[in-house]
């Protein structure tokens, strides 16, 4: 599927006669489209914008354009669809019932934990954010940080060929450092409610 989609994209670009920085023409739109419909990896634009911008441009580019996809999808569905979408979705998101829970408890940190690592993708995460009670605020917070993880992490991984590996080992080192800080300001701040979920489990 995703040698197809590949190969969709590089057709796409040369019969529009894309290169270097007008390829944004197709990658936004498609990251747009990728935030509602899930239809193939995000890791796929990375590289693209990663090889034209070099690592550190492309992973910039690709936030935004992740961010952009995202938020846009957040208020299409809470503002003007979210009656049809609770109708006709809610049952088919029963799979992911846990990571609503965790949604609804911890917010930002959940969308973090989620954009992270691609446990649900990415068009299901916007869903369920928009039929929970996060607020605006706190799904952008946890949108940026959690694409800001990913994209760090996946450009980085997806720039070894790119890059000497010194740089590569320095990118890597600075993401550790960003979790570790995302993971400590977590803990201070839901200390109480993960030692209730522990006695909980135990019980």
């Amino acid at each position: 599927m995703t040698e197809t989609i590949n190969a969709w994209i590089d057709w796409l670009l040369q019969t529009l006669g894309l290169s270097g920085p007008y390829i944004l023409f197709v990658t936004i739109p498609l990251a747009v489209l990728q935030s509602l419909f899930g239809f193939f990896p995000l890791a796929i634009l990375i590289v693209l914008h990663v090889s034209v911008f070099n690592v550190i441009g492309g992973m910039v580019i690709s936030w935004l354009a992740c961010n952009l996809g995202a938020i846009l999808t957040y208020f299409l569905f809470r503002r003007f669809l979210f009656d049809w979408f609770d109708r006709k979705w809610r049952s088919k998101l029963k799979r992911y019932d846990k990571w609503q829970r965790y949604l609804d408890r911890y917010g930002i940190w959940t969308l973090v934990l989620l954009r992270t690592v691609p446990v649900v993708p990415s068009n299901i995460i916007n869903f369920m954010s928009a039929v929970s009670p996060i607020k605006v605020p706190a799904f952008i917070w946890g949108t940026v940080l959690g694409n800001l993880s990913y994209i760090w992490l996946f450009g980085t991984i997806s720039s070894t060929l790119v890059v000497p590996r010194e740089e590569w080992n320095g990118f890597l080192t600075w993401y550790g450092v960003f979790v570790v800080v995302l993971i400590a300001i977590f803990i201070r701040r839901h200390w109480g409610h993960l030692q209730e979920d522990k006695r909980s489990r135990m019980e």
